[in-house]
């Protein structure tokens, strides 16, 4: 499964706005702590802006995520952020920028430099139609362990990925529309291993195209029924030398209900069917029943469980496989000890299953287990502590491994 760090290129959220049934009046125990000790900000003319910086401290046990002959480390963290919201009555613009240094103790050359921009916006046309866009711009990387790299490198893959949206919704008495499209462009740089041999990521370059459509209808106040279709297109470079053209189509259609009661309990559920057609014959075709769905309850004003699963094809270059159906489950519990403190706990599992015509395709199960806190001293400085495991169990040579990881974390902001 790929994985990138925290500077994804998702940096802001979607900027069609969703219908107003979105607008859950469920709000998490971590979320009412967060927002009773949000930042004030500087105030420019009718604009919001918000600085903010990271300071983490960890330790992780199992640095290269190897089996055997294990690598411990310290590793210090600096992420400066900088955002900036509109406070209009109608209408949004909104921007954010980050930056992302890691520094290895012992092992330098795992450093990596992240960053991340993106604007969005958002235009209410009518009363209940909003349109919206953005655009983002990120620099990230692979983590150690990713099934999908090519060979191993002496640094980390480093991934650049730039991303367009455009969307809009439309409410009309209890029915209600949003279509969305999002272009993705992947650009993977070359790596080198100990033996000085170029590590080809090119094979890997790619734009992806994805279109929804998202056809929704309030059967009560607190229920709504929906039914969303996807197109999407992945179309590689096919630079490098690619002897294989991985190249796909694919179409996604679910149904799903949004439960929103009583202020206690928001849920979603969809269950539907994904395929993905190949342009090459070397490739299998994939069919899959996707589901999924998340739940936040909150037991009191002051603890929230959620939980949530999804399944889906994901991308991939390993082998023969076509790509892999990835599963997964997690449940956390938040608790405010105080107005000012908050505890919590997760676990989840996850499933990856590669497919193709080659037999013994590779599968990988892995789960985790954690838990933290946060202790907000006042408005601007909030200190927290997180403790992770994670255990990866793998059919391929090489893919078992287990980490823990400690980290301390000092967020200022303003």
């Amino acid at each position: 499964m790929i994985k990138h760090s925290l500077l994804g290129a998702s940096a802001l959220a979607l900027l069609a706005a969703a219908p107003a049934f979105a607008q859950s009046r469920v709000i998490a125990a971590a979320d009412k702590v967060a927002a009773e000790n949000a930042p004030l900000g500087v105030r420019a003319g009718s604009f919001l802006v918000i600085p903010k910086i990271d300071i983490e401290e960890e330790y992780n046990d199992n640095v290269y995520a190897t089996t055997n002959n294990t690598e411990s480390d310290f590793i210090t963290t600096v992420r400066p952020e900088v955002a900036v919201k509109s406070n209009w009555s109608r209408h949004a613009l909104n921007a954010v920028a980050r930056v992302e240094g890691k520094r290895f103790a012992d092992n330098g050359s795992e450093d990596v430099d992240n960053y991340s921009v993106a604007l969005d916006g958002r235009a209410d046309v009518m009363r209940d139609t909003t349109i919206g866009g953005g655009l983002s711009m990120a620099r990230s990387h692979e983590e150690r362990g990713d099934p999908n790299s090519i060979g191993t490198g002496r640094e980390p893959t480093q991934v650049d990925t730039m991303v367009a949206r455009i969307g809009a919704a439309r409410e009309l008495g209890r029915f209600n529309a949003r279509i969305d499209s999002e272009v993705r462009n992947l650009d993977y740089k070359n790596g080198v291993t100990a033996a000085n041999a170029v590590v080809n990521n090119d094979l890997r370059d790619r734009n992806e195209y994805d279109q929804s459509l998202r056809l929704g209808y309030r059967v009560t106040p607190e229920v709504e029924a929906f039914v969303r279709g996807t197109l999407d297109t992945r179309a590689y470079d096919r630079k490098g030398g690619a002897t294989v053209l991985r190249s796909n189509h694919g179409t996604t259609g679910v149904v799903g209900a949004v439960f929103d009661i009583s202020g206690k309990t928001k849920a979603e559920a969809f269950v539907g069917m994904t395929e993905r057609n190949y342009v090459t014959a070397a490739l299998k075709d994939l069919s899959e029943a996707v589901w999924g769905g998340k739940v936040t309850w909150n037991l009191s004003d002051l603890t929230t469980l959620k939980a949530g699963v999804n399944r889906s094809i994901e991308e991939t270059t390993l082998g023969a496989s076509s790509g892999y159906v990835a599963t997964n489950y997690d449940v956390s519990a938040e608790h405010a000890l105080r107005r000012n403190v908050v505890l919590s706990a997760k676990t989840g599992f996850s499933n990856s299953e590669y497919k193709g015509f080659a037999a013994n395709q590779r599968e990988d199960q892995s789960y985790y287990v954690g838990a933290g806190a946060d202790y907000w001293l006042n408005r601007c400085l909030k200190l927290g502590a997180t403790y992770m495991f994670r255990d990866r169990s793998s059919n391929a040579t090489g893919g078992d491994f287990s980490r823990n990881t400690v980290m301390v974390r000092l967020t200022g902001t303003y």
